[in-house]
């Protein structure tokens, strides 16, 4: 059965983000249950990048859905770096490591991007502010 796609699943920067989320969630299962420190902020950061999307998302405020984007881009920059001490670790292969370095690396680009956009729409709302406050 196909998943009917509403609200945030429509946007392609969630969708990623949950593509590496299901991707972490393989690395998480592959670790020695003895890592649960690494485990444990891995989980965290993969958790974070979708929820703090999410959040921000549905909270009916602009400032606060670029803040809690922010959040998401800088999860997803401590899931690089902590992917690339398990790759050190040997825990995963480098296929894996190079195929998650690749989502990681698409979401951090959706996410400059949609934060560029939701800046500039910002800006626009603001100006506009000032412009009809100056006309009244």
């Amino acid at each position: 059965m196909e998943e009917r796609l509403y609200g945030h699943k429509k946007m392609i920067v969630w969708q990623m983000a949950d593509k590496l989320d299901a991707l972490i969630q393989k690395v998480l299962n592959q670790m020695p249950r003895t890592e649960f420190k690494l485990r444990e902020q891995l989980d965290s950061a993969s958790d974070s990048v979708v929820s703090n999307f999410v959040e921000g998302y549905y909270s009916n405020s602009l400032a606060e859905y670029i803040r809690f984007c922010r959040y998401s881009k800088r999860s997803l920059g401590e899931i690089l770096q902590r992917m690339r001490r398990i790759l050190r670790k040997g825990y995963i292969n480098e296929a894996f490591f190079l195929e998650i370095d690749s989502v990681a690396g698409r979401s951090m680009y959706l996410f400059d991007r949609l934060l560029a956009a939701l800046e500039s729409k910002r800006i626009y709302t603001e100006a506009n502010k000032v412009k009809k406050g100056k006309q009244g």
